[in-house]
């Protein structure tokens, strides 16, 4: 198999290939101190925070809410009305528990409204139970916070605020927010012990910065257990502020019930003392209206009505019938042919007047009649009786009369007793429906009364027990648990940051970084076949390969002319073309070596310096000459004559650039070009052209067409990686014939490619014999230049 297709099999599969460990290890091992040694300065860090910051510790307890309210009566409605059926709600706790105005009862009752510390010389300590200081505040002229600084002197003087005038303990105090006095409570005291912060807050500002600390969680959700927690410097102030959050809750809880069952009660003796007066008041109108009614039930008032309507209405009819009897009567005494008969006597009429005088008219009449019978009308006797009898007449009609009119009198007096009756007897059903109602409206004022009776009974025996709505499932402990700074987190973080630290630095270099740094990046980003790589050298020569010369370089040129035989196998004198993207990725040092490789092997080999607008190859080997290239094709001069040997190289021949030609392109594309090549493969065995970069001019596409193969310089670290898209378009177009890469200034560390740290040689009778001369290291002074 030839090597070109080879390695384009290789390519190809590189492009796929995953990642490779061994390859990442090398190229980036190199930046293992940098990392060991910033994770060092990270344990360091480290150490000095926990050394140096307070520690800060977390106590917990727990209570359990109580569902059942401890106030209640038997009745369901009436503890509704009160909202005394409902157990507590969680999230609505666990607000208050950690609202200002709770906090401040904490606050007040453990007396940290006042702070002492103890100044270190680093840090400060949180003293509050073993403090030796107590300030006392006699008056306060604001309520802005105050601060002391104490030293301590003595058992009894100190200095305040860093004043050189001592002050007494005990001593009054004034500094313009009042007049304080500061106690010594402990007189043995340490060394270490004399100097002290005194912080005074108001309560509203010392409670802001104790509600920071305190945690109210919900450990379980289907229980009603709250946790709560405090995190403090000081273990024993930690456990002590949890458990007076736990009492003040259960004592604002016994509070809040006690107040509701004093108002409720007050609610009851107010709403009594008016259902009182409410009853009061509905049973004088019941009063007031049985009197109106004369004590009589609706009942016998309607029966009492009914019978005077029908007593009414029967003396109605007697009377008219009465009155029809008199008119009767009085017709029948008016009608002339009954003028001298006598009247019917007994109608009903009981009138003693009538009656007596009907009796003499009849008397009279009969008297007349039996007169008549013996005598004649005219007969005196009988005039007389018939004169007594008109005169009887005319007393009846008047009595008649009279009679009519007293039984219209007692019509109409009849009739009036009969209305107002029936007007009495219509207003019974209104009189029921309002006696209806003040027995309703009194009922309902009774049962009231005496159910609000009951109720403040009832309540102020269940207000008696007042339990708490809370208990504590478990008291918080001095044996606080420290939650800051722990140990393993610290020196976790700070080493995790100083080993992160290089390398982000390191990858982000890498992301910044837009060069070529390894042969895979190569093999992934082009199909392009590698000829060979050849390592950095601090030899400054720019001809390594020679008889001599036994390094490691040299030997990567002879492996690069191997290489090449494979591309241009078919040439007997191969013409190889030398070019780059730009300019400085030593494609002239690799034209000149790769030449002096075939004239080690003994091939006449000639180079051509056609990078003809800025040629190196003379002016580096120490050549100096006016002629040249241009020369032959411009004057078409004898290139026998322009041909110079290369110094200290055997079979290595030069045809320099000569004067720089004012139009380099176009003098490419001369007949003469043609001439030249005949003559060199005429005369050498190996002709190694080194073009312009084709990244940046067209030359190296002109002097393709003469070459066999070309060898196309990437140099490490220094080409870009969008040149490698260059490439490829070259390859893949075949612009440049049978294109093979040379990686240059391969770094000698690992981490390139497959690497090129290692040694070659071996070892016989204890002496160890290298395969290439080993270049001598640089002092180790001068590691930091890098």
């Amino acid at each position: 198999m030839e090597y070109g297709t080879e390695n384009r099999a290789n390519t190809g599969q590189g492009k796929a290939a995953d990642f490779n460990l061994k390859e990442f290890i090398l190229r980036y091992i190199k930046y293992l101190p940098w990392v060991i040694l910033s994770g060092g300065i990270g344990a360091a860090v480290a150490f000095i925070t926990l050394r140096y910051t307070p520690k800060t510790f977390r106590a917990k307890g727990q209570m359990i809410l109580k569902s059942d309210p401890s106030i209640a009566t038997g009745d369901d409605k009436f503890n509704s009305l009160f909202a005394m059926d409902e157990g507590p709600n969680l999230r609505n706790e666990m607000i208050i528990l950690r609202s200002k105005g709770f906090v401040q009862k904490v606050v007040d009752k453990l007396g940290l409204q006042t702070e002492y510390l103890g100044l270190g010389n680093v840090k400060s300590t949180l003293l509050y139970k073993n403090n030796p200081l107590r300030l006392e505040i006699v008056s306060r002229k604001d309520s802005a916070a105050v601060g002391f600084k104490i030293s301590i002197l003595d058992d009894k003087r100190f200095l305040l605020n860093d004043d050189e005038k001592p002050v007494y303990f005990g001593q009054p105090i004034d500094n313009g927010s009042g007049v304080f006095v500061i106690h010594l409570l402990k007189t043995e005291l340490s060394s270490e012990e004399k100097d002290f912060q005194i912080n005074w807050y108001p309560l509203e500002i010392a409670a802001e910065i104790y509600l920071g600390g305190i945690e109210i969680l919900q450990p379980n959700e289907y229980a009603k257990i709250l946790e709560v927690a405090y995190s403090s410097t000081d273990k024993v102030l930690a456990a002590d502020f949890v458990n007076a959050i736990m009492a003040e809750y259960a004592r604002s809880n016994v509070e809040d019930k006690q107040q509701i069952a004093k108002n409720t009660i007050k609610f009851i003796n107010e709403r009594l003392d008016s259902v009182q007066s409410e009853l009061s008041s509905v049973e004088g109108s019941m009063q007031r209206f049985l009197e109106h009614n004369k004590g009589l039930p609706l009942e016998s008032q309607s029966e009492y009505y009914s019978n005077s309507m029908q007593q009414f209405e029967e003396k109605t009819n007697e009377v008219e019938v009465q009155k029809r009897i008199l008119a009767w009567l009085k017709n029948y005494i008016l009608n002339e042919d009954s003028r001298y008969s006598t009247v019917p006597v007994n109608l009903g009429i009981e009138e003693p007047t009538l009656t007596q005088s009907i009796t003499e008219y009849n008397s009279l009449q009969l008297k007349r009649a039996a007169m008549l019978k013996t005598a004649t009308p005219l007969n005196p006797l009988v005039i007389e009786l018939t004169t007594g009898v008109d005169k009887l007449r005319n007393d009846m009609l008047s009595a008649l009369n009279s009679i009519n009119a007293s039984y219209d009198i007692t019509l109409n007096e009849i009739n009036k007793s009969y209305q107002r009756t029936l007007s009495q007897a219509v207003s019974v059903p209104g009189k029921a429906r309002n006696q209806l109602n003040i027995e309703r409206q009194q009922k309902i004022k009774e049962e009231l009364f005496l159910l609000l009776l009951s109720k403040k009974e009832e309540f102020a025996i269940s207000s008696a027990g007042i339990l708490p709505g809370s208990s504590v499932l478990e008291y918080a402990t001095d044996r606080a648990k420290l939650v800051n700074p722990i140990p393993t987190s610290v020196y976790i973080k700070y080493i995790l940051f100083g080993l992160a630290l290089p390398v982000g630095i390191i990858a982000l270099i890498e992301l910044l970084n837009d060069k070529v740094n390894s042969r895979s990046e190569i093999e992934r980003n082009t199909s392009v076949p590698i000829a060979g790589e050849i390592s950095r050298s601090s030899n400054p020569s720019p001809l390594l390969v020679t008889s001599q010369n036994r390094s490691f370089i040299t030997e990567q040129f002879r492996t690069v002319r191997s290489n090449i035989n494979y591309f241009s196998i078919s040439a007997k004198k191969p013409v190889i073309l030398v070019t780059s993207s730009m300019s400085g990725e030593g494609k002239s040092f690799i034209s000149t070596n790769i030449a002096a490789a075939y004239a080690l092997a003994g091939k006449k080999t000639i180079l051509l310096e056609f990078d003809i607008r800025k040629p190196k190859i003379a002016s580096n080997l120490g050549i100096t000459s006016r002629v040249g290239l241009s020369s032959f094709l411009v004057a078409d001069k004898d290139p026998d004559d322009l041909v110079l040997k290369v110094p200290n190289a055997e079979n290595l021949y030069m045809l320099p650039c000569g004067v720089l030609p004012p139009n380099p392109a176009e003098l490419l594309l001369l007949p003469s070009m043609d001439k030249l090549f005949d003559w060199a493969k005429l005369n050498f065995e190996v002709i190694i052209v080194d073009s312009a970069p084709v990244g940046l001019v067209s030359d190296a596409i002109s002097l393709g067409r003469y070459a066999d193969m070309t060898l196309y310089i990437v140099r490490q670290s220094y080409t870009f990686k969008k040149m490698l898209e260059l490439v490829e378009a070259n390859y893949q177009s075949k612009k440049l014939p049978n294109m093979g890469l040379v990686i240059n200034d391969v770094k000698a560390a690992g981490g390139y490619g497959y690497g090129y740290g290692y040694g070659y040689g071996y070892g016989y009778g204890g002496q160890r014999l290298e395969y290439f001369e080993v270049e001598k290291s640089k002092p180790w002074w001068q590691f930091w230049k890098k």
